[in-house]
């Protein structure tokens, strides 16, 4: 390639990267004389707790209160209410146990625990936390405290294109506590086919769906369920049998989650066919929230009615926590990868002369990958938190160390006797297999990743980002920077700082 072509293709690589810089990671601003604000990729992040801070909720089963919730109860009552109030709860840690035989907490001497509830308690607990394991949050955490009530931690960053952040955690928790069965209604009795079969003979599962840019949720019936549907149907379209009564054939087919109507089937609005009930729930972008509510609907259909039930979550039952390291942390963080990202460039240049500049393109396009990658590709499937940030410098200190082994290869091929185009074209070729290996390992080692939970599923897929990201950038992408910048260059040898030594033997 001749000079003025490399230069040409120099100035345009550098423009393009410079851009893309900016899309990624140039801080937000006001944009002048309008209302919106520019925002890079990174802001699109969902964060995890450690780096975002989070909100977190207790779930009480009815008839267990806190202890500021008792005091303050207690304080509003006098005399014999007061004393009858105290006497009606069992202290038990933080924790204020109603003694009422209808909870079935506390057994007949007034103090124990029945051992059904601790039974009870355990399986519904592992419930819950079975639903936010397929929900695939990669920062989550659910805690039993005092061995009766849970504490449900989630990230700050769960937000949604038409929720704030606190509204939409504030649905999935409360979506996540309900511990009732599926039952289908029409109007407010109980199907004819639910009082011979189970629910399950009805209804396979729910799955979300989209079409149209509405996501919905799909019902799957079993062919008794489609028998079921198909007489829903024609009933519906079947005229009353007295024209003058005020009364009307109920048009709804309600499945219920414990007392709540969770969905209103109409035979004209939702049933396609007997073999397709589609439920529209939101926009596309809301998709989450349906997924939210098809996992609570699978649970409630697969394990049926707890023994234990929840109090009601709102958003004012939220509290909020801080980022692990602090309010400022993802300040330092940025501040922190600029500095590692600058140095590594100053020594690779200062180490190799203008071949060390092939790493200052080769990192910023990792950069650049990567953080689009990680905003728009996975946006909305896992959250960034310090493990991810881990995982990115690794990947970015592999590419500059590969890159100085090349390096030495070409150097070594130099000091042989041959030219500089030959060394390099010996140095690529004799580093190619070992690097090839390297990410090879790297990759499978993050494939394996993939079969561990919610957190260990997330690392995995942003490794195998950076993984691939970096093999690029490796083998491909730094190879042709430098065939570039190579091409433009006067002197080759300056260029790598080689200097050919004379045999002064005769």
């Amino acid at each position: 390639m001749g000079k003025k072509k490399s230069m040409v293709l120099m100035i345009l690589l550098t423009i393009v990267i410079v851009v893309l810089c900016a899309i990624t990671v140039f801080p937000a601003f006001p944009i002048p004389g309008t209302v919106k604000e520019w925002n890079p990729a990174v802001k699109q992040y969902d964060l995890g707790a450690d780096l975002g801070g989070g909100y977190y909720a207790y779930y009480y089963p009815e008839g267990i209160i806190s202890e500021a919730e008792y005091k303050n109860n207690l304080s509003v009552l006098e005399g014999e209410k007061a004393t009858e109030y105290a006497a009606s709860y069992v202290k038990h840690g933080g924790l204020y146990l109603s003694t009422d035989e209808d909870y079935g907490i506390i057994g007949e001497d007034g103090k124990t625990v029945l051992t059904e509830f601790q039974d009870d308690f355990k399986v519904v607990t592992d419930e819950i936390v079975a639903r936010y394991e397929k929900k695939g949050y990669a920062d989550y955490r659910v805690s039993v405290v005092d061995d009766y009530a849970l504490r449900v931690q989630l990230p700050a960053s769960e937000v949604t294109a038409q929720q704030t952040s606190i509204q939409n955690v504030s649905n999935t928790l409360s979506i996540f506590s309900q511990t009732g069965g599926i039952s289908i209604e029409k109007g407010d009795a109980v199907i004819d086919e639910l009082k011979e079969m189970e629910i399950t003979d009805l209804i396979k599962s729910f799955e979300v769906k989209t079409k149209y840019e509405v996501a919905y949720i799909s019902i799957n019936f079993t062919d008794a369920g489609e028998d079921m549907i198909e007489k829903f149907v024609e009933d519906s379209k079947a005229p009353a049998a007295d024209a003058t009564s005020s009364s009307t054939t109920p048009d709804t087919l309600n499945i219920m989650v414990g007392d709540e109507a969770a969905l209103k089937i109409s035979a004209t609005d939702h049933v396609n066919t007997k073999y397709e009930v589609r439920y529209p729930v939101a926009d596309e972008s809301e998709i989450g929230y349906v997924e939210t509510f098809v996992i609570l609907l699978n649970s409630a259909l697969t394990k049926g009615a707890f023994d234990i039930q929840f109090r009601s979550i709102s958003s004012s039952d939220l509290r909020t926590y801080s980022p692990v390291y602090g309010d400022n942390t993802m300040l330092f963080l940025y501040i922190a990868l600029a500095v590692v990202i600058a140095a590594l460039i100053v020594f690779s240049i200062v180490k190799m002369g203008r071949y060390g500049a092939v790493s200052l393109y080769t990192n910023l396009s990792y950069l650049i990958i990567t953080g689009l990658c990680f905003a728009f590709i996975s946006g909305g499937v896992f959250e960034v938190h310090l493990g991810t940030v881990l995982v990115f410098l690794a990947g970015l200190v592999l590419i500059n160390v590969l890159h100085g082994y090349v390096y030495n290869a070409i150097k070594a091929e130099f000091q042989l006797g041959k030219t500089v185009e030959s060394s390099v074209k010996g140095g690529f070729k004799k580093t190619l297999f070992g690097i090839v290996d390297i990410y090879a390992v790297l990759l499978l080692g993050s494939l394996a990743l993939l079969i561990g939970g919610a957190g260990l599923h997330t690392l995995a897929l942003q490794a195998i980002i950076c993984v691939v990201t970096g093999a690029f950038c490796s083998l491909l992408w730094g190879r042709v920077i430098n065939y570039i910048f190579l091409s433009a260059s006067k002197n080759k040898y300056k260029y790598f700082r080689f200097v050919r030594e004379d045999d002064d033997d005769e």
